[in-house]
This record gives structure tokens, C-alpha cells and sequence, in this order.
């Protein structure tokens, strides 16, 4: 049925395309029958995206995925910043920095990906009051977004439809995408996608209006995975000689630029502004033997997370799985060799190939040694944010991506490629109704080529479509009413809370509970002096070391030099020596205990009630 509706759609849009003579008329309809088209592919990517994702969809207000993560630290992190960000939104953005967790640290919010593009589904915590259906309903956006943005710039590259369908299905699909599920800020991949597509036009066209929307789509890549839009940046700026060293000259192409460049500042100086002056007081460098272990191999590249001929025992060694399948691996050769034979697509096809290579190289990071130089260490030197990257292998996603614009590409039809960049919205093609391209017929060749690649594409479908991810059942609210309702009316708002104890490790695993404390506090509403972050500021992590022997004379000291007048103490995680030693503190007020005992909260005597002595 889907695919009867949609061959009428497309086959309204030829006839449009061949039949009609320009009149406004003629231009309504064609412009309807796109409109009815983009409406179909968006359909049709959500529902990938809900196939690709099952069982999310069958526990989409009370589970959220992990994806392949051990642990539910980092997808309950992201929950809580998508709650903070429709908190802030509900309040016109006011103190959106100074997060209530690490206090009193200012600006916390800083010390990770703040994800401002968040805010999209801000509506539905607001009316649903559900963080976990907030979750899950960004996660299917993104995807979904993934696959329009891919169909929109294979179809300009390739003036096809169905190729632009098939290479949204490949990018919503794609194997690093779904490796990294459980990252949610991983999974925006649009922005890349978009930037590509209006970069296209516009050195294509040299129109300005491609060059501003270049800039936009740069901006939103960046507020939605901080990650990305720095590695794309890097990435571009590295490739793009390819089209800017022969032109030069052009004044129009400089404009160009510098309009990308500047609305693509406007947009992302809010955020990084505070970024830089927070990581102005911090020590962020990350350690070369950590670095080291988190870059790419050449063998990562021919291993897959899922099936395929290149995910047997041969690879199982390695760390990463990489590959964008054989089939990808196979067609996107075709499509390089396609793109250079051909003179329309050639420096189109040598810019993809420059992009995919610097991704490559980038993902290498200091394991890659060049005459006994390491390359990647010396852009650390002079590029601003590169030596605080910690995965350099992320950079794989571009290389993914890369090779799926170059298998898309091997369809691309010479004899209409020049124009196609440039008529894929409704504006172009309403203005461009009464042109079609003439295609010479077909020879037997070219239809047994065309049935290969074909095949090779269904294959790239079959490789990429992922396992279940696992999912993590999100834990009862009514469990813990007790206490949070005791302290959110029993205690006043600016007070700072502690949930004891503190995690001993520094691996994502050992801070699960942390989180989950974080998610807690999003309904009594109290500042933490703990929390997890992509980065920990420095009075936090001394406090950390401190308060490792809860509840000794030092933590409880320590607690207080940190302004904590609350502690949340889960006994359960407390070793039995210490729980016995909490009646025995004198410096803590036993307030609140609930009826299995679990969950109790102390209240922490001023400083001026201690007898301790400061020295």
C-alpha cells in the first residue's frame, strides 16, 4: 500500500515535470505534490525509526534505550538535561547555566553538551510531565531527521528520488548512529547532513541564501551534539581546498563563506562563549595513553557492530566497530571511481573523497606516526579544543557517512547532476517546472550495472539494520515519593543536597546511582552538591576524595565548607560499619527515615554548632 501510494507521488511529480508549461497553475500543483512527497518521506522515516529502535516503541513512556552501553549512566544524563532545558524554557532560559547540580560551582550546565535543540520536545515534558516520554520522543526526532536530511542530499546529488529515499533509510540506519544509541547527542547527525547539502548548492549556484542556510545548519549541528559540530568544522576546514583554492578569486564565493561563517558564529557564541570562559578555570587536558586507547585502527574500519561477511572471529579483537558494511565498503568504491570518470561530478566526488580521508586521518588521533612525527599532535598544537577531544574514533561517523554519499553517488546521472544541486526545494522547483533533463536510453551495460548496484544497496539496508537495543526500565516515582515530598516541603529551596555516598571509581558505571539521584532531584527540585557531567569541576572532585569515608569528622566538615546542610544517605550502598557509625555522629541530625529504612536524610549542624577547630 505505501509503495503504491508513493509511485503515484512520484509519478505525479514526473508528469508535472515533463507536462506542465510554467503557468502558476502548473506551479501549485507541482509545488503540492512535493509537499505531499516530503510528507510521506517524513512519515515513512519515522516509522524506520521506530522499526529500528523496537522495542522503544512498545515502552516509550516507561523504559529508555542504552543502546549497546553497559549502563544507563550517560542515557540518564541526557534525560536530565532534556528536563533542564524544558525547565529553563518554561522560565524564558533565566540561570540556564548555573544547573542545580555540583554546587555551589557557577555555571555547571557549561561542563557538558548542553543539547539546547532539546527544547523541541519541551512541550511534551510540560504536558505529559514525563521525562522518559521526552526522552524517547527527541530520540525518534533525531532519527527521523537523519533520514529526511539524508534523502534531501542524495537527491540533490543525484537528481533521483528513490536514490535520496534509499540514502535516508542508509543514514537513519547507520551503524555508528545505532552503536552509540545510548549517547543521545550521538544520534543528531541532521546538522552534518543539512550543512552538506546547502554547502553543495552553493558552491554549486554561489547563491547567498545557500551559503546563510550552510551557516544555519553549522550552528544547529553544533547546539545538538557539541561533538560533531566541532569535528565537522575541523573536517571541512581541512577538505575544502579542494573548491575554494581554484576560486579564489571569486569575490562571490568569499562573501559566501564569511556569511556562513558569521551566522554560524551568531548562533553557537552563546554557548561557547561560556564553554571557553568555564574551561578557563579548569584543567581539561585529557592524558596521551587515554587519547591513544580511544583512536580508530585501520582493522576497526572492516569490522561491523551487527551482521555482514566482515563481522566474523577475524575482527573480533578489535575495539570498535567501525565498518559501514562491505556492501557500503563495495559500492562506495564504485561510486569514487563513477564520480572522477565523470567530469560533472569529478570535483564533487575528489571534495567527498578529501572529507572521508580527513575523517579517517582525524580518527586516527596520536596513533598514527608519520616519519616519526604524529601529525594529530601537532593540530592539537594550533587547533583550539583538539587536545581536550577524548574519542578521536567519533570521527568514524563522518567517514560512515562519506562512504554513503559515495554509494549514493554512483547513481548520480551526468547529464543532470550541474542542475540538480540546485532544484531540490519547493522554491527551485516551482521555478524550474518547465525543465527536464534528456536522458540518452539505456544500454544493456548500463542495465546489468544498474541491477548490481542495486543489489549492493539492498545490501547496505540488510548489514545496517541493527540488533534490539537494550533497554533499561526507568525505576518507580512512587517508591521514593516519601522522601522527596518530606524535602521539598520540609527544607528551603536554596538549600544544597548531598546524595551519600559519593562514587568511589570514575567510570561511567560507578556513577549510575548519581544520576538517578539527579533524576530524583528533578521533582524535589533542590540544588545537588553531586553530579555527572562530561566534565567535573575541580572543587568537586576534591570534595569527592573528601567525603570518601562518610560519616567520619572529615566528610561531614567537608560537607559543610561546601555549603550541604542535606544528606540523602542510601544505606544500602553504604557499608554496614558506616551505617552503624551514623547514629554515633554528632554533627548529623537524623530528620526523616523511610518505612524500609533505605532512604534517610540528615540535616548537617552549622558551622557555627561544630567544636572542630579549622585550621
Amino acid at each position: 500500500m505505501l509503495r503504491s501510494l508513493f509511485a503515484g507521488i512520484i509519478t505525479s511529480i514526473r508528469l508535472a515535470f515533463s507536462n506542465c508549461d510554467g503557468s502558476p497553475r502548473a506551479r501549485q500543483e507541482v509545488a503540492h505534490d512535493a509537499r505531499l512527497a516530503w510528507v510521506f518521506e517524513l512519515s515513512l522515516f519515522l516509522l524506520l525509526a521506530v522499526a529500528s529502535t523496537w522495542p522503544l516503541g512498545s515502552r516509550i513512556g516507561s523504559a529508555i534505550p542504552k543502546g549497546t552501553e553497559r549502563v544507563a549512566t550517560v542515557p540518564l544524563f541526557n534525560q536530565w538535561t532534556i528536563w533542564w532545558n524544558a525547565d529553563r524554557a518554561g522560565r524564558m532560559f533565566d540561570g540556564y547555566w548555573n544547573a542545580p547540580i555540583f554546587a555551589p560551582s557557577d555555571h555547571s550546565f557549561a561542563l557538558s553538551e548542553a543539547q539546547p535543540t532539546t527544547v523541541l520536545v519541551a512541550p511534551v515534558v510540560w504536558i505529559s510531565g514525563s521525562r522518559t516520554l521526552g526522552y524517547n520522543a527527541y530520540l525518534l526526532c533525531m532519527l527521523t531527521l537523519n533520514g529526511w536530511s539524508g534523502c534531501l542530499l542524495l537527491r540533490s546529488l543525484t537528481g533521483s528520488r528513490l536514490v535520496g529515499i534509499w540514502a535516508g533509510a542508509a543514514l537513519l540506519l547507520l551503524p555508528f548512529v545505532h552503536w552509540q544509541l545510548g549517547v543521545l547527542q550521538l544520534t543528531a547527525l541532521s546538522g552534518v547532513l543539512l550543512t552538506l547539502h546547502f554547502l553543495f548548492r552553493f558552491v554549486n549556484d554561489l547563491r547567498l541564501k545557500d551559503a546563510a542556510l550552510a551557516g544555519v545548519s553549522i550552528g544547529f549541528c553544533y547546539l545538538s551534539c557539541n561533538y560533531y559540530g566541532y569535528q565537522l568544522c575541523l573536517v571541512l576546514l581541512l577538505s575544502s581546498m579542494v573548491f575554494l583554492l581554484p576560486r579564489i578569486s571569486s569575490r562571490k564565493l568569499v562573501i559566501g563563506a564569511a556569511i556562513a561563517a558569521f551566522v554560524a558564529g551568531v548562533i553557537v557564541a552563546p554557548v561557547v562563549g561560556v564553554q571557553l570562559s568555564v574551561s578557563g578555570g579548569q584543567s581539561w587536558d585529557r592524558k596521551l595513553n587515554t587519547v591513544c586507547q580511544l583512536s580508530a585502527s585501520v582493522n576497526d574500519y572492516l569490522r561491523s557492530n551487527w551482521r555482514g561477511p566482515l563481522a566474523g572471529s577475524t575482527f573480533t579483537n578489535q575495539r570498535f566497530p567501525l565498518s559501514p558494511g562491505a556492501s557500503c565498503l563495495v559500492l562506495a568504491a564504485v561510486g569514487s571511481v563513477t564520480g572522477l570518470r565523470v567530469r560533472e561530478t569529478r570535483k564533487l566526488s575528489i571534495f567527498v573523497l578529501m572529507f572521508l580521508l580527513m575523517a579517517l586521518f582525524l580518527s586516527r588521533g596520536p596513533t598514527l606516526a608519520v616519519g616519526g612525527q604524529v601529525p594529530f599532535l601537532h593540530l592539537a598544537e594550533w587547533l583550539p579544543g583538539l587536545n581536550a577531544m577524548r574519542s578521536p574514533y567519533r570521527f568514524a561517523v563522518l567517514v560512515q557517512v562519506s562512504c554513503i554519499v559515495l554509494a549514493g553517488m554512483s547513481f548520480a546521472r551526468s547529464n543532470c547532476t550541474a542542475n540538480s544541486v540546485a532544484t531540490t526545494d519547493i522554491e527551485d522547483i516551482v521555478e524550474n517546472v518547465h525543465m527536464a533533463p534528456q536522458m540518452s536510453p539505456p544500454t544493456k551495460w548500463r542495465h546489468v550495472t544498474h541491477w548490481g548496484r542495486s543489489v549492493l544497496l539492498c545490501g547496505i539496508l540488510i548489514e545496517s539494520w541493527p540488533a534490539n537495543p537494550d533497554m533499561y526500565s526507568m525505576p518507580e516515582y512512587d517508591q521514593q515519593r516519601p522522601w522527596i515530598e518530606w524535602l521539598q516541603a520540609e527544607t528551603p529551596p536554596d538549600d544544597i543536597v548531598a546524595n551519600l555516598p559519593f562514587p568511589s571509581g570514575r567510570s561511567a558505571s560507578d556513577y549510575q546511582d548519581t544520576t538517578i539521584a539527579m533524576l530524583w532531584s528533578t521533582y524535589h527540585n533542590r540544588r545537588l552538591a553531586n553530579g555527572y557531567s562530561g566534565f567535573f569541576p575541580k572543587e568537586f572532585v576534591q570534595l569527592k576524595s573528601d567525603v570518601q569515608n562518610f560519616p567520619d569528622d572529615k566528610s561531614v566538615r567537608e560537607l559543610r565548607k561546601s555549603r550541604v546542610r542535606w544528606c540523602v544517605v542510601n544505606t544500602d550502598e553504604l557499608k554496614s560499619a558506616n551505617v552503624d557509625k551514623l547514629t554515633d555522629q554528632s554533627q548529623l541530625s537524623l530528620r526523616f527515615e523511610t518505612d524500609d529504612r533505605k532512604t534517610r536524610i540528615y540535616e548537617v549542624k552549622p558551622v557555627e554548632e561544630f567544636n572542630w577547630k579549622f585550621e
